[in-house]
């Protein structure tokens, strides 16, 4: 006995109070984890929580361009599409309306290559006439060529094969694919109702123009043609 106290009941009491603070412990530690293991277990998805996190399609850089033009212009964006051309097919006549006449033709190419094909429009009216939805095509119709802009009176709509380069030291209005043969052959040009409004042939040969001198074919005040005074001729200029 201590203190008038059997040891047992002293050892008890020691055994309930080690056990009270030990639960005491385990309890405040077990809350503490549980906090952060449904923190863990939010951001992993367990339970009612999950979510389902999908991979990145588009680039970074992409993105951050993208959002900064929305946020700068405030609407959505969308991707511009091109417009359906429907393409003409030779049949008809040509018209005897001369708007926009086939001006100039350097069907031989160029001195540097006989690829530096090109060809000149000519707006022969007085007033302005809307290209979009003309063409040129060839026979065999593997050239076909979507026309657009405004032609000012008396301008020139100048188009160069492949690049901007087949007609030395002049900007092209339009850059093309496909070529022009240099027999068989004709040049379609269609208005936006694909009329005929001008065409030119080539039997043998075509009516002028010199795959040696590299001489242009070029169109006269008459409407005749003729070839060019000098090789090369004259790309978005008055014929010489």
């Amino acid at each position: 006995m201590i203190f008038g106290v059997e040891r047992k009941y002293i050892i008890a009491g020691a055994i309930l109070t080690v056990t009270l603070v030990v639960g005491g412990i385990l309890f405040w530690q077990n809350n503490r984890m549980g906090g952060a293991a449904a923190q863990i277990s939010r951001a992993f998805g367990s339970g009612r929580e999950w979510v389902e996190i999908t991979p990145r399609t588009g680039g970074l850089a992409a993105e951050s361009t993208t959002a900064a033009a929305d946020a700068k212009t405030g609407k959505a964006k969308t991707k511009a599409e091109k417009p359906v051309v429907i393409w003409c097919a030779p049949g008809k006549a040509a018209t005897t309306s001369k708007e926009i006449i086939i001006n100039e033709v350097a069907w031989m190419g160029g001195a540097a290559s006989y690829a530096d094909e090109w060809m000149e429009l000519k707006n022969v009216s007085a007033a302005d006439v809307d290209l979009n939805g003309w063409q040129l095509q060839n026979k065999s119709q593997k050239m076909k060529i979507a026309l657009e802009g405004i032609l000012p009176a008396g301008g020139f709509y100048l188009l160069e094969r492949t690049d901007d380069t087949s007609a030395e030291g002049v900007g092209a209005n339009k850059i093309y694919s496909g070529n022009l043969g240099n027999a068989n052959e004709i040049l379609y040009l269609f208005d936006g109702g694909c009329a005929v409004r001008d065409l030119v042939s080539a039997g043998k040969d075509w009516p002028a123009g010199d795959n040696k001198t590299k001489q242009t074919m070029a169109r006269t005040k008459d409407l005749l043609w003729r070839n060019s005074k000098t090789a090369g001729g004259t790309p978005g200029a008055e014929n010489d």
